[in-house]
């Protein structure tokens, strides 16, 4: 080979390098924003340990890794602060002290055990008829809303913008109902839930409003608190109130930090569930919506799961490594930051067959009940939405059934639903600098009144 012959041939592999390198810049444009997927399939590629040195992260993006990383927390850690140290835990959170910010701690433990059982198996069968009384109010408004139009003459059918008028006030009404708190007080907590959101980001704005909203609603619950103290009730409050570990129960700061955190994580990502099923029932599938669906809507299960697969509402998690750690060549620092990227696990070909497809009928996904463990009976895979192991979502089972029943219910009351406009932006993450979750802004739906 001559030099010209063997220059040439190095810079084709500069080039053939170049073209699979992946610049930080691109997990904040806007093209990432809209599509992240592209992205997420080169790292899977040819990065799956990618050094973010811009924003200081590592990326973790192929399924068997990120679960690798969720079973193991001697390895890696949620927390950012030491239990046991200086920081005031919740002092700089919007929802207050809680177990988010706690890592695998005893304290993110006892915490997590109080209420864990609040959510599943018959104490959750006892909040369902408040779900269900949520549904059919808004859907009532809804439905006189469109009345009113047509006797205006502005429709000759009924439409609905299913984000605002339905999808943002449904599941935070029907956990301020679970709490016990006063009817006439939903739209105050909306309002709070939506500042709570924004705070989530890094926009000094936002996050301003966030904990301007957790302050009056801290000031909100304290006589609340001190009422289920004295003379505890069925409601959600008086039973967290009440809860005992082993003896010790939560302090005020923490009940209240819960309750936030219940408000608005909690909250938020039910509501993006069921605006991201609608989207792709009438917008990406709408020949499985009326020929499956609509004919069997038990398979509103199915939907809702691979969703969850597809394009789920939350696409990251976050863990620190404890001491300095070795994936797939790459050696990891200690305290490093570890990105997992769910959505693009729950992507990879390795796992799932023709993953860029949507379908509620594929084979080789679990669409039950999910488990902490990620290990199913049917030997098939599950999404990674709800995290796995030690810090496996506490809501997972009341997300699944507020998703599916209220899906369930508007489907019933809607006449042949169908998208009012032709073509449709998508599912988006949120605007740089605010919190929340991936969802369409807007989701206007007609359907037949007569």
């Amino acid at each position: 080979m001559t030099a010209t012959d063997e220059s040439t041939a190095m810079a084709d592999a500069i080039r053939a390098q170049l073209a699979l390198a992946i610049e930080p810049q691109e997990f904040d444009g806007p093209e990432f924003r809209k599509d992240p997927f592209p992205l997420y399939k080169r790292l899977r590629d040819h990065h799956p340990i990618y050094q973010d040195l811009f924003h200081k992260n590592w990326v973790v993006s192929r399924y068997d890794d990120i679960v690798d990383v969720f079973q193991n927390n001697d390895d890696f850690n949620r927390a950012q602060y030491d239990p046991k140290g200086e920081y005031e835990f919740g002092k700089k959170h919007v929802f207050g002290p809680n177990i988010l910010e706690y890592g695998n701690s005893d304290e993110h433990r006892f915490l997590r055990n109080v209420v864990a059982d609040q959510f599943v198996g018959n104490r959750l069968q006892g909040f369902l008829p408040f779900i269900e009384q949520i549904a059919r109010e808004l859907m009532g408004q809804i439905w006189a809303k469109s009345a009113d139009d047509i006797a205006q003459g502005f429709s000759d059918t009924g439409e609905v913008e299913l984000v605002s008028q339905f999808t943002n006030q449904f599941p935070i009404r029907v956990i301020s109902n679970m709490l016990g708190l006063p009817r006439e007080d939903e739209d105050m907590f909306v309002r709070w839930y939506q500042h709570l959101i924004e705070g989530l980001g890094f926009g000094g704005e936002h996050f301003a409003k966030g904990m301007q909203a957790r302050n009056e609603m801290w000031e909100y619950l304290d006589p609340l608190i001190l009422r289920a103290e004295d003379a505890p009730g069925e409601d959600l409050v008086s039973r967290i109130v009440h809860a005992e570990f082993r003896g010790q129960r939560m302090n005020a700061d923490e009940i209240k930090g819960f309750i936030a955190l219940l408000l608005a994580a909690g909250g938020d990502t039910t509501d993006k569930a069921i605006a991201n099923m609608w989207y792709h029932m009438l917008y990406t599938r709408p020949d499985q919506f009326e020929n499956e669906v609509q004919r069997d809507p038990s398979l509103w299960t199915n939907v809702f799961t691979e969703m969850m697969r597809y394009d789920p509402v939350v696409h990251t998690q976050g863990r620190r490594t404890t001491h300095e750690i070795k994936i797939h060549g790459e050696v990891i620092p200690e305290r490093a930051n570890i990105i997992m990227y769910l959505a693009a696990g729950n992507r990879d070909e390795r796992v799932f067959k023709d993953p860029d497809t949507f379908d509620i009928l594929r084979d080789d996904l679990h669409m039950g009940r999910e488990l902490r463990s990620g290990r199913y009976p049917d030997g098939k895979h599950g999404h990674l939405g709800f995290g796995m192991g030690q810090h496996f979502c506490m809501g997972y089972a009341m997300a699944r059934q507020e998703a599916i029943i209220a899906s369930t219910r508007l489907a019933e009351a809607m006449k042949n639903p169908r998208p009012k406009f032709p073509d449709h932006p998508g599912i988006t993450s949120p605007v740089m600098g605010s919190g929340g979750f991936r969802a369409p802004e807007e989701l206007w739906i007609q359907f037949d009144v007569n």
